[in-house]
């Protein structure tokens, strides 16, 4: 008859920290023979129901319940690794099971070691595929994914095969309820860990996809922009301290060319040519998707240029530098002047010059699609889409009151 390993938990009083949490250690013993590990996990004495080696179920945070499911899903792995271990004959299940989950196998593949493999790939490729930008959101998600871990499991790293829906809902609520995250910022973060994970299915590295049935929260994103009132407000205001009227300056030029912060702030001489009409045109690339634009340069952003200098040598920057953080402290600080009740960014000027500039005097759609960058014309439909019903309900109110005119 096999006898099989006893799995159990307990809470190691002795190790508590100075909040009264002591740790939740998993044993496996056989005959005399005991191993042990710690599930990361810690709780208070009047959490703990030593019997059932849970965490009680009168404290229904859910944090405890993702305890609970924690503690089910390492005592299933170890159940189903005997098993195993048990079918292939192999010696000493205890030390046996206690290596191969504990990772001591050199055979398997961690979660942030793979992350961190894609991040160096990705690096190399600077500049060529992707923006330095893009490149810093990528590595900020790969340490918010590890805080993640150590948080959860205490641990530095995880293997691939520990990721299961349980690691992903856990995450998202880590990300919703401890690091106060916009539900947007949610996504975006899952995201990109959904592309890891995916990378490592291809490789064979993990089986089953921990997303399968994972559902995106919902979310509204609010399109702020300046109506033409408020942009009339902004451009006629007299500041008395001259950097607010220089920062205003750097925003209205994004504004009557839609141009990201990255790529106003990276202009350079050798971006504004001549084009086919002999006016001057503003030719580059969008530091997001790498696609070739171009935009013509309207009166009001060549009066910007012309204030801050004429145009040097091709490697001269236009505009005069400042960082995005800076950039929208000083807008913060003009709207609550001008009396402006949005939060205003450097993005929202990009918004304006689609929305006010272009959308609202008449621009078409593809048209405007074009002159922001976009990959395609969907892309802009999604991001416009409530602008672009007020403008065709406009359109038919006029149409109606023409019709209405013909018949009287």
């Amino acid at each position: 008859m096999i006898r099989r390993i006893c799995i159990s938990f307990f809470r190691w009083k002795s190790r508590s920290n100075p909040k009264g949490e002591a740790p939740i250690y998993c044993r496996l013993t056989q005959d005399k023979i005991r191993r042990q590990f710690s599930t990361g996990h810690y709780v208070l004495a009047k959490e703990w129901d030593s019997e059932k080696q849970r965490v009680r179920s009168k404290f229904r945070q859910r944090r405890i319940d993702l305890i609970n499911e924690d503690l089910d899903m390492i005592y299933n792995k170890l159940y189903n690794l005997e098993s195993k271990l048990i079918v292939e004959g192999a010696d000493n299940i205890v030390e046996a099971v206690y290596n191969i989950y504990m990772d001591k196998d050199t055979s398997v593949n961690f979660f942030i070691q793979l992350f961190q493999k894609r991040y160096e790939v990705a690096s190399k490729m600077e500049g060529i595929k992707f923006a330095k930008y893009t490149l810093w959101k990528f590595r900020h998600i790969m340490e918010q994914t590890q805080e993640y871990i150590k948080w959860r499991y205490g641990q530095e790293d995880i293997p691939l095969l520990k990721i299961d829906t349980s690691f992903v809902l856990g995450f998202e609520e880590y990300l919703l309820l401890e690091k106060k995250l916009a539900p947007i910022t949610v996504n975006k973060v899952l995201q990109r860990v959904k592309q890891i994970i995916q990378y490592g299915i291809k490789c064979n590295y993990i089986k089953v996809d921990p997303f399968v049935e994972y559902k995106p929260l919902k979310t509204e994103k609010e399109l702020v922009f300046l109506t033409e009132e408020e942009l009339n407000m902004l451009e006629n205001y007299q500041f008395a301290q001259e950097k607010l009227g220089k920062v205003r300056d750097l925003y209205l030029f994004s504004v009557y060319t839609g141009l990201a912060y990255h790529e106003a702030f990276t202009l350079q001489r050798k971006h504004i040519i001549k084009g086919f009409d002999k006016e001057l045109w503003i030719n580059m690339k969008r530091g997001k998707t790498g696609k070739a634009f171009e935009v013509p340069l309207l009166p009001k952003a060549i009066e910007i240029i012309k204030k801050y200098g004429e145009l040097g040598n091709d490697d001269s920057y236009i505009l005069p530098r400042m960082s995005n953080q800076k950039m929208n402290s000083y807008l913060k600080e003009i709207a609550d002047i001008i009396g402006i009740k949005k939060r205003l960014t450097h993005h929202t000027a990009r918004k304006t010059f689609a929305t006010t500039i272009l959308l609202y005097n008449d621009i078409p759609i593809e048209i405007v699609s074009s002159l922001l960058g976009h990959s395609s014309i969907a892309i802009t439909q999604k991001h416009y889409a409530k602008v672009v019903n007020k403008k065709v309900s406009m359109c038919m109110e006029e149409l109606k009151n023409k019709l209405m005119q013909k018949g009287s």
